[in-house]
């Protein structure tokens, strides 16, 4: 599928039809956007951002070097036998 939006100067449009479209059926539509239509369009395409460090500010440094063994550690802790 090709989507483009032009803003046409003359009566006249010259389109480049792909090789893969020929000798095949298509459907060419033409109608007039607002401007509401073409912001919304914009808004679709924006890359989604990751959250990834958002919380940075609130870690506690000092408590960085345990994270590695942290799982290990809580399960040793629950499922030890009282010795």
């Amino acid at each position: 599928m090709i989507r483009k939006i032009i803003r046409p100067q003359y009566t006249n449009l010259t389109i480049n039809i792909p090789t893969d479209y020929i000798d095949r059926d298509v459907e060419l539509i033409i109608f007039p956007i607002s401007k509401k239509d073409v912001n919304q369009d914009v808004k679709k395409e924006k890359v989604k951002r990751s959250l990834r460090g958002v919380f940075n500010q609130y870690a506690d440094k000092s408590k960085i070097s345990l994270e590695d063994s942290a799982w290990q550690n809580y399960v040793v802790e629950k499922f030890k036998q009282n010795d």
